[in-house]
């Protein structure tokens, strides 16, 4: 099992204490003190596995606004990401998009990577469903995603649930084999670091 852990805004200046732990492929101490929040995966080793930083939709570079824009015409940007995934920098929009939430994630230059698509709970495959509820039967389900490769196809699910006062993330196949689960917990950093100006 994995932890993701959500930070909020408020205590991001303290993350200077982490950027020795995390491997400098993952972290840059500059994203992290202008972010509006971060989402860290930490390893069952305690180490640090992808780092996602929240950002101001409008930092996105152009590029991918404007991919996002002829991919998901609609409203405003919900809210943005930069990450690196394998090495690579990858920046994350969000929309609403017909009463649901669409995250694209592309490359600088605005090649699509991949997509989480909220979807209602009828359009999933009854084998996927019935296999979440036979695992986690007292869970409650609070968002069902489509996640889709670079050619737009769906490769698994990723399903939102709580379930004993926590909040999980569970990967299913599009067969509805279990894959991998992480708990969502929040956290709080503190560390010294000088005021802003």
């Amino acid at each position: 099992m994995c932890f993701r852990y959500m930070i909020g805004a408020t205590v991001l200046l303290g993350l200077v204490l982490f950027a020795q732990a995390a491997p400098t492929s993952l972290w840059d101490i500059d994203d992290a003190r202008s972010a509006v929040k971060l989402e860290i995966l930490v390893d069952k080793a305690g180490g640090f596995t992808e780092i996602e930083y929240h950002i101001d939709p409008a930092t996105v570079p152009a590029a991918v606004r404007a991919a996002m824009d002829k991919l998901h015409p609609g409203g405003p940007f919900t809210a943005a990401e930069r990450e690196r995934n394998d090495g690579v920098l990858y920046f994350e929009l969000s929309r609403e998009v017909g009463g649901f939430e669409v995250e694209a994630m592309f490359t600088p230059e605005g090649k699509l990577h991949s997509e989480e698509v909220t979807v209602a709970a009828d359009s999933v495959a009854p084998e996927v469903r019935a296999a979440l509820a036979k695992a986690l039967p007292q869970g409650k389900v609070t968002a069902w995603e489509e996640i889709r490769d670079s050619q737009r196809a769906l490769v698994e699910y990723h399903v939102k649930v709580d379930h004993g006062g926590r909040h999980w993330k569970v990967m299913m196949s599009t067969a509805g084999a279990i894959t991998g689960s992480v708990r969502v917990a929040p956290a709080a950093i503190e560390g010294p670091t000088p005021l802003p100006r």
